[in-house]
């Protein structure tokens, strides 16, 4: 906890230890704890069950005092709580107390409302404080150009991982984490990423990760279809072999990759070694060596240096955070060609086109056409499930203007449904947030073979995504795109046209090349009714 959190918490408190208090103290014990008649025992880091500790509180109860709140401190706080010396009256210690008890109630309404994102942003005339919430941005309020400057700067000020300069003019990044003080429940960690703009101005992101405890292994309730989940399971089966996540920035990759590993685990008996390398460690992996990693200061890339560590540290599965160079690509194929499986994340805009990706990377295209090297390719995007509180008809969408007639009748005829049988997002109600009740997975997966690896190697994209979408009754793969997913859950009244066509693809593109999948298409909605009439039954 930060020295200026701790002062908000105990404001107006009796510090009943210090010089000449009701609770005396050794100077060596003043250096690990501080006693406040309002319950608060703020104990430096790490000393909480000591022994010195200990006889402090017990001396302390036995005189009627009572203590609830036991916040680890750095020393230096408890330094600056004895300090006697009162006589700096200027503005700047309650100024910086106010912007990170401000601070703490912006991410405690973040956190309440389970946004992903707290953004500030500080234009000419005020800054703007807005969250994403279910993939939506929404005003928070607003504050003084100048306060919304130094409220980045009181941020920064309890951050960890800082990485860049601290100069308003250039880009940084760090870390909140339970040591600020800051953090709401639920919320283990914020990264945060400044950047600078216009007239001295800058703009803050702060991304929120929630707790996801371990023992949640299974990806059924995720959003992916039947298919998509025996695909997934296939690939968790095999300890070899090279399995990639692409997907934007927060579409659910950790959430799915924590889950798969740790199922993996699991069924495996704890039989296998795992290692991890990220920056930061988001993965609550509890069968794993995790390695935090960031670049060193003579620039040295901490991934290169991990995943050649990695290598030696006798793990039968690696995780790399993300694939983003071209030695950090052709490590992770070095480490499948010598038998280890390796699960990793790129950023791409489809499933095949990771392959792509790693071309880009640099990486050999004959390593990729070996097919005992990529093994499991997933592309996902989270979209916004619509209440069911407060939804609307395509007819109602259609009379207010929020869906065109002409998309209301195609997809009319697409599902074969009548408009007041198909749904858009309403406005929102007491049940829920911005006319959102969630998010669910819309993606594609592919479990590689030799002919869709030869027609990659072969430059043959148009043969290679025919082969991937062919039924397999007709020799194909049976891959379904991401666009096709995200219809099905149209058809079955929970996502929003609009935000399909916002975050995956336009209609008309479906239109164009999918039309053959129409019946598959019809078959996948009545699936998702028929799951989600169970729901609400049980």
């Amino acid at each position: 906890m930060s020295s200026t959190i701790l002062k908000a918490k105990t404001k107006g408190a009796e510090l009943l230890t210090r010089e000449g208090g009701p609770v005396s103290l050794s100077e060596s014990q003043r250096r690990r704890i501080a006693l406040f008649d309002n319950g608060i025992a703020a104990i430096t880091i790490g000393d909480r069950w000591s022994p010195e500790v200990k006889h402090v509180l017990n001396t302390a109860q036995r005189r009627g005092y009572k203590f609830e709140d036991f916040p680890e401190v750095e020393p230096t706080t408890l330094l600056d709580l004895y300090t006697t010396d009162t006589s700096d009256d200027a503005n700047a210690p309650a100024l910086e107390l106010d912007r990170q008890v401000d601070l703490a109630e912006i991410l405690r309404q973040a956190g309440s409302e389970r946004a992903s994102d707290v953004h500030i942003r500080v234009l000419k005339r005020y800054a703007e404080i807005r969250i994403r919430v279910y993939g939506r941005v929404k005003d928070l309020g607003s504050r003084e150009p100048e306060e919304g400057m130094a409220l980045i700067k009181a941020t920064f000020a309890v951050a960890s991982d800082l990485a860049g300069t601290s100069s308003d003019m250039s880009f940084q990044q760090g870390a909140l984490t339970a040591r600020s003080g800051l953090l709401p429940p639920k919320v283990e960690m914020v990264r945060l990423q400044y950047s600078p703009t216009s007239d001295g101005r800058g703009a803050l992101v702060m991304r929120l990760k929630y707790e996801a405890p371990a023992n949640e292994i299974e990806i059924d309730h995720l959003g992916y279809n039947a298919q998509q989940i025996s695909d997934i399971s296939t690939m968790r089966k095999r300890t070899n072999g090279m399995y990639i996540l692409a997907g934007k920035v927060s579409s659910g990759k950790s959430t799915t990759l924590q889950r798969v590993l740790n199922k993996m685990f699991i069924d495996k008996q704890r039989e296998i070694s795992m290692y991890t390398i990220e920056e930061p460690v988001e993965l609550d992996l509890p069968g794993a060596i995790q390695v935090p990693v960031k670049k060193s200061p003579d620039g040295t890339d901490g991934f290169v240096e991990a995943m050649k560590a990695s290598l030696r540290s006798d793990p039968n599965v690696i995780i790399m955070g993300e694939t983003r160079s071209t030695e950090t690509g052709n490590l992770a194929v070095q480490a499948v060609m010598t038998g280890h499986a390796l699960w990793t994340t790129v950023h791409a805009g489809t499933a095949l086109g990771i392959l792509d990706r790693f071309i880009d990377l640099g990486v050999p295209a004959w390593k990729l056409q070996d097919p005992t090297v990529i093994r499991g390719l997933v592309y996902q995007r989270l979209a916004g499930v619509i209440c069911p509180h407060c939804r609307i008809t395509y007819r109602e969408a259609v009379e207010r203007g929020q869906l065109e007639p002409e998309l209301s009748d195609k997809l009319c005829a697409l599902f074969g449904k009548k408009d007041t049988e198909l749904h858009a997002r309403g406005d929102g109600c007491e049940k829920c947030k911005l006319g959102l009740s969630g998010r669910t997975v819309v993606a594609e997966t592919v479990l590689t073979d030799p002919i869709l690896l030869e027609h990659f190697a072969k430059s043959e994209r148009i043969e290679m995504r025919e082969y991937w979408l062919r039924p397999i009754e007709q020799g194909g793969l049976g891959g379904l795109p991401v666009l096709h997913h995200a219809l099905s859950k149209v058809g079955a009244g929970l996502c929003d046209i609009n935000e399909v066509e916002e975050e995956v693809d336009l209609f008309s593109a479906y239109e164009r090349d999918f039309m053959h999948l129409q019946d598959r298409l019809r078959k996948d909605v009545v699936i998702l009714e028929e799951q989600e009439e169970k729901k609400r039954a049980s």
